[in-house]
């Protein structure tokens, strides 16, 4: 009996395992940009990557690709306050299409602030903003 459920319920969690598969996020650990021992969260800037995707016509992926002269390739990276340059790519597959884009600026990062960089679902544009004070500190459609 037990067996029959099984195989009863097995076309149901396929598409639902697939689907929980295709909306996670890859995310890993943050990306330290500097050397020597780990500081505390008021003596470095955070910037994190937030984005969103659609699994059947859509997929869209935002990371920091370049920090100053490093290749970082990832979501989140802690770095030292003052000015840095940095590189965001955004990769976006709509149907059969697959564009890539980047941006490149150079922003005065301050000690104890957590940036985010976020997409809208189904927008253009993308948005660096910080998070303490709410204020957008970069915008660019692409």
């Amino acid at each position: 009996m037990k067996r029959e459920s099984i195989i009863q319920g097995f076309p149901i969690c396929v598409p639902l395992l697939i689907f929980v598969v295709l909306t996670s996020g890859c995310v890993g650990p943050a990306v330290r940009t500097y050397s020597g021992d780990n500081l505390q969260k008021s003596e470095i800037a955070v910037i994190k990557v937030r984005y969103y995707s659609f699994p059947l016509f859509w997929f869209e992926n935002i990371d920091i690709h370049r920090f100053d002269d490093s290749i970082v390739d990832t979501t989140e990276v802690e770095v030292l306050p003052g000015w840095h340059e940095l590189v965001v790519t955004r990769y976006s597959t709509k149907l059969f299409e697959s564009p890539v884009e980047c941006a490149r600026s150079a922003f005065n990062f301050e000690a104890g602030h957590e940036y985010r960089i976020k997409s809208p679902f189904f927008s253009d544009r993308t948005e660096i903003i910080d998070v303490n004070t709410g204020v957008t500190i970069f915008s660019q459609t692409w």
